[in-house]
């Protein structure tokens, strides 16, 4: 089947909310999506966007019951942690709760531990899946589903094209982990996160030529993955960039 538009979101812990922003910019230029692949808070952004929710009310859920804020309070942590107060929430917000009955048909990825490989999930129970895909190693406990053990998707794929870059006419990409120069390192941890973010913008930089309109706010490298108390910077930096993106790509097609 061929849709019009495939979106594909990647993790990114608070900085999630450039998703709500980008797609509000995206929804203002006349693009919806037909279809949408997720990882992470990529994952948890495409659930309630297949749902049809407006992106405005989706970032005023996210501010009423401190989403971001519940992931900034497991990262102070020094133990691990599970996602009960998480799935409490998509409990009550995500009306549509199973793969098959969404409209906008939805992809999860997810990391599968035992086998080492991403696992992308289109049917049974959205919400376990999209705890699985945002299940931050060493964070959060690893999600159990059928026998195995899920972890964050953005481990093995945080842009997550490939299950749908054979079946959409065109593919916007938002990529909310932007790489700049950086100088500062004041821990080994720092230095750690850092060469995790070198590895997968390696990886997703190989496929930024496959997306017809590629969305990598750089503004966002000032924020860190728990920073909730800049929600509306973030998502008005998505927004922005999105508008930018769309008309950079509007320009390339009137070329042609």
């Amino acid at each position: 089947m061929n849709y019009r538009f495939g979106y594909v979101l990647s993790g990114g812990g608070a900085r999630g909310m450039a998703h709500l922003g980008a797609y509000k910019a995206l929804l203002e230029s006349g693009i919806r999506p037909d279809i949408i692949s997720g990882t992470s808070a990529g994952a948890i952004a495409g659930a309630f966007i297949a749902n049809k929710m407006d992106p405005d009310e989706i970032f005023e859920i996210f501010n009423k019951t401190k989403v971001y804020k519940f992931l900034h309070l497991a990262f102070s942590k020094k133990g691990i942690t599970d996602m009960l107060v998480f799935q409490q929430i998509l409990d009550k917000y995500l009306k549509i709760r199973n793969f098959e009955e969404l409209e906008i048909p939805l992809v999860v990825c997810a990391t599968d531990l035992n086998n080492a490989r991403p696992v992308y999930f289109r049917s049974g129970d959205i919400i376990r899946a999209v705890i699985a895909s945002s299940s931050v190693p060493v964070i959060f406990n690893p999600v159990e589903i059928d026998g195995v053990s899920y972890t964050d998707g953005g481990v093995m794929n945080n842009l997550p094209v490939e299950p749908i870059e054979n079946d959409c006419n065109r593919i916007i990409g938002v990529n909310i982990n932007p790489v700049i120069p950086q100088d500062n390192f004041k821990s080994v941890t720092d230095i750690a996160v850092r060469c995790f973010h070198l590895a997968v913008h390696t990886e997703i930089m190989k496929k930024a030529p496959k997306f017809d309109i590629y969305i990598e706010p750089q503004q966002l490298a000032r924020y860190n993955m728990a920073e909730i108390s800049k929600s509306r910077e973030i998502f008005d930096i998505g927004y922005e960039a999105a508008l930018a993106a769309v008309e950079n790509w509007k320009e390339r097609v009137n070329e042609l």
